[in-house]
């Protein structure tokens, strides 16, 4: 075969040989210029699967959540429970002062011995006056530090807003760097006072658990102390020249009164939206409803290649985390799922791989300040299967966490066929209540929306690569066109015509362009295999390595667009082309 090839001058297999030093450039540049493009859309492509794929459990499945932010939902109860602190903290001095509840008791106990025989109530009216003294005292002290709190909790939703603001306007004009300093200048106490106690937060709940335990025995003390003093006052009538002390009935009353009020707003701070059981029960009788489950939901911060995001962990009973396994056909491979009252998570195994996890590592924001899952959750569970979920207690969660407890919802779990049906009529239950609702179509829309713009960009610089490539793979068409004038001269004047000519240039640059296109999808899926095992995997990202449509669809504009460029310009002087002059030497 390499003898008839030497023998034959004019065949395509001698012109690569002759010319490699000058066509093995050409196919090298078109390569990688192909190779840039697979790479670029496959992680492009992969950036929109993995977003897809993080929000998977949205498939079958509506999330209830409340409208409003949970710092927001908070902010009017917070406000209102001040208030009434300021006014039971006012009320509780007046109680233990002159004529109060402690002067009540000391002239109890001051009663003579044979008074106390007499009437049998003094002595159960003692007791309880010493409660309710107890309370008294113990109330007082949780009204101090839970006060600090709300204080605190305001000042802090304050400066997100501020933060937030701030964010905004650097967005608009990132150039301009007063707002950045302005804000440091006016937040810089605020930031030295509240972010070093930013971890107290979470003993606001407890702050709120122990006075409002206080506030009831409190409340059931001075009960029993106004039944107490009925009974002494009822039984002294009966009993001549006994010196019963006055009942503070009236001054008990009034800070009853502020107590109830305070109970009330406390009780509002720790209660789930309002709504939530009637929109349960309602959503459960739906027909086409699968299962209706309360959600209260967390997340972990997880890295896709177009920015961190959110992925959302699912707080249900223990039936519901076996629906939900059940629903998306995924299982658990390795531990167990979440016990009802332990701070456990159970993950898919690529979060898992994502966040460095296993059985028996820990997850949370005391891990990772970004997580928005309490403290520390110890992963007990890794699930696979077609669709990425993550489990917590509901119990724990709503038991253990002020704001988890206040900001749950539900998920609704459609019948297949009855997806649109149930939808309406959820989002029907919903109508101006203070809850929305999120699901496949709604986040499908969100991820497409963020990676539009990137798409959009993508497509411009691969038409920009594309135009630069043609411009330049034809200018060099054209140099190297230059250099065989006087070869095209010579087959012209044996007898090829100027078609001919033109068709073999043609057959010789497809060659070409063919073979830039085969090496560099070939370069592209062995750097994209590499890089999908080293990074990819371990990382919890996807990548469809044989997507043809970027292997193919994306990348053959390049080689088109440059052969059809080079082609044109030498037609355009093929045409023009004089052989005699070639040969005699004339331009």
């Amino acid at each position: 075969m390499g003898t008839a090839c030497m023998e034959n001058p004019l065949s395509l297999w001698h012109f690569y040989f002759r010319n490699k030093r000058k066509v093995l450039p050409v196919i090298g540049i078109l390569a990688l210029a192909i190779l840039g493009v697979v790479v670029t859309d496959s992680l492009l492509a992969s950036a929109r699967e993995t977003a897809y794929a993080t929000f998977g459990s949205y498939q079958k499945l509506i999330l209830v959540a409340p409208r409003a932010t949970r710092d927001q939902d908070l902010a009017n109860p917070l406000q209102d429970s001040l208030t009434r602190l300021h006014e039971v903290q006012l009320q509780v001095d007046a109680l233990d002062g002159p004529g109060g509840i402690s002067s009540y008791y000391n002239a109890v106990v001051a009663l003579p011995a044979q008074v106390r025989a007499q009437l049998p109530a003094v002595q159960q009216l003692q007791v309880d006056a010493a409660n309710a003294r107890y309370y008294a005292a113990r109330l007082r002290g949780d009204l101090v530090p839970l006060g600090d709190l709300i204080v605190r909790v305001q000042r802090l939703q304050s400066e997100e807003k501020a933060f937030e603001d701030l964010v905004r306007t650097l967005t608009q004009n990132p150039n301009d760097p007063r707002p950045l300093i302005t804000y440091v200048q006016q937040h810089q106490t605020w930031l030295q006072s509240i972010l070093p106690d930013a971890a107290q937060l979470g003993r606001l709940q407890s702050a709120v658990s122990n006075a409002s335990s206080d506030a009831a025995g409190l409340q059931q003390s001075l009960q029993a102390m106004n039944r107490d003093a009925a009974n002494v006052n009822a039984a002294g009538r009966s009993v001549a020249d006994i010196p019963i002390p006055p009942s503070p009935s009236a001054t008990i009353d009034q800070f009853k009164g502020a107590l109830d009020r305070l109970t009330t707003s406390l009780d509002s701070i720790q209660s789930a939206q309002p709504g939530l059981d009637k929109l349960v029960a309602d959503s459960a009788r739906i027909p086409g409803t699968a299962f209706v489950k309360r959600d209260a939901y967390s997340n972990l911060d997880i890295n896709l290649l177009a920015g961190n995001a959110q992925f959302d962990l699912y707080g249900l009973d223990q039936p519901g985390m076996a629906q939900l396994l059940t629903l998306y056909d995924d299982r658990v491979i390795a531990g167990r799922l979440p016990k009802a009252d332990a701070n456990e998570i159970a993950i898919s195994e690529e979060i898992a791989r994502s966040r460095h996890v296993w059985v028996g590592g820990h997850l949370g924001n005391a891990i990772d300040e970004l997580d928005r899952l309490p403290d520390t959750f110890t992963v007990v569970g890794i699930i696979r299967g077609p669709t990425r979920l993550g489990v917590i207690p509901l119990d724990y969660m709503t038991q253990h966490y002020l704001f988890e407890r206040r900001y749950q919802g539900l998920v609704v779990v459609p019948q297949p066929g009855h997806e649109q049906a149930v939808h309406d009529q959820v989002q029907a239950l919903i109508g101006d209540t203070a809850f929305r609702m999120f699901d496949w179509p709604y986040i499908k829309g969100k991820i497409d929306s963020l990676i539009a713009n990137l798409d959009t960009i993508n497509h411009f610089l691969i038409l920009l690569v594309t135009i630069v490539l043609a411009l330049v793979v034809g200018l060099l068409n054209n140099l190297f066109f230059r250099q065989r004038m006087n070869e095209f001269g010579l087959l012209a004047a044996v007898g090829y015509s100027r078609w001919g000519l033109i068709l073999r240039v043609a057959w010789e640059s497809l060659g070409v362009t063919i073979a830039a296109w085969i090496l560099g999808v070939g370069l592209g899926v062995a750097v994209l295999s590499w890089f999908n095992m080293s990074f990819m995997v371990p990382h919890g990202l996807l990548m469809n390595i044989f997507d043809w449509n970027v292997l193919a669809l994306h990348t053959l504009p390049i080689p088109l667009m440059v052969f059809l460029f080079g082609m044109g310009t030498v037609a355009w002087q093929l045409l023009r082309l004089d052989p005699i002059s070639i040969i005699e030497r004339r331009d």
